[in-house]
């Protein structure tokens, strides 16, 4: 029993930091945890954009933090929390602290993380499972497989011209429409680019994909939710006249995508594990974060 004990307290050793690079607040905070992490004998991975902000050299690549570390602090954004859980393995917690603008995906609010430091490392918050995205490119120059957390989109590069889409979902063709391009959404995306666009907001348990049309020129195109299960393919069949399409992933990686080259979209095998508060909730944080139900 006592060696079980000593086992948990043990589970966050390593702790990888990371922050939002340009907020001299994020900087500060990092500095602040990372003291109290040293008193509490833990030991430190920095990320290598961070240690370069402090002035330092001993820095790791995130890749590297993310396969070493067994807790993962992100201080910032959104932004910086996709860039780390897009790639982390399901078995490495990452905990958001808000020092961003919304903050959606945080689990803590800046003046939290200290006071609550030593539940956190006791295990006394809740690990929140997120599917994330698999994404096959069948040819050309960008041929391979991608992650997303968010959500997978393709779209027109020059948004006045419209360009044409196919869509299949499990392997049948059942849209072809002209617009701005076509979001693939995850129930953690559900609250990013696909709500902006007018798609459903969904609750992250459920084991479902959103697509949405971004600005269809028809009114018969319209959001639409199907299982996680099925595949859903992503063609451009027409660029117009002017630049091409590219396909973005979490809105942080893209390239451009060929006429007719197919975007093989489906749910990952591999979940993102965010940590979360005991007492948070889903609803709450909608609330809150969205000013939904007000």
């Amino acid at each position: 029993m006592k060696g079980s004990r000593a086992r948990r307290r043990l589970r966050f050793h390593r702790i990888g930091l990371v922050a939002k690079v340009p907020s001299k607040e994020a900087l500060r905070l990092t500095g602040l945890l990372e003291k109290a992490l040293v008193r509490r004998r833990r030991q430190i991975l920095i990320d290598a954009e961070t240690a370069q902000a402090c002035g330092r050299s001993d820095g790791l690549s995130r890749r590297r933090i993310a396969r070493e570390a067994d807790l993962v602090f992100v201080l910032g954004g959104d932004g910086t929390l996709l860039s780390v859980a897009r790639e982390t393995p399901s078995s490495t917690p990452v905990l958001g602290v808000n020092v961003g603008v919304l903050g959606f995906l945080s689990g803590l609010k800046r003046g939290e993380v200290l006071e609550r430091l030593d539940e956190i490392l006791a295990g006394g918050f809740r690990e929140d499972r997120r599917r994330r995205l698999d994404v096959r490119i069948s040819d050309g120059p960008y041929r391979g497989r991608y992650r997303a957390l968010n959500d997978a989109v393709l779209h027109k590069e020059a948004i006045a011209r419209i360009a044409t889409f196919a869509v299949e979902i499990g392997g049948k063709a059942v849209s072809r429409f002209r617009g701005d391009g076509v979001i693939v959404a995850t129930t953690t995306g559900s609250t990013a680019y696909n709500l902006s666009a007018g798609g459903p907001v969904l609750y992250p348990s459920l084991p479902a994909l959103v697509l949405t049309p971004i600005c269809p020129h028809t009114l018969s195109q319209r959001p639409l939710v199907v299982p996680s299960s099925l595949p859903i393919g992503l063609r451009v069949l027409d660029a117009g006249r002017t630049d091409g399409v590219r396909l973005t992933l979490d809105g942080q990686e893209g390239f451009p995508v060929g006429i007719g080259t197919e975007a093989l979209v489906r749910q990952s095998a591999s979940a993102a594990t965010l940590l979360r508060p005991p007492e948070s909730d889903h609803f709450d944080t909608l609330a809150e974060k969205l000013n939904w139900g007000a």
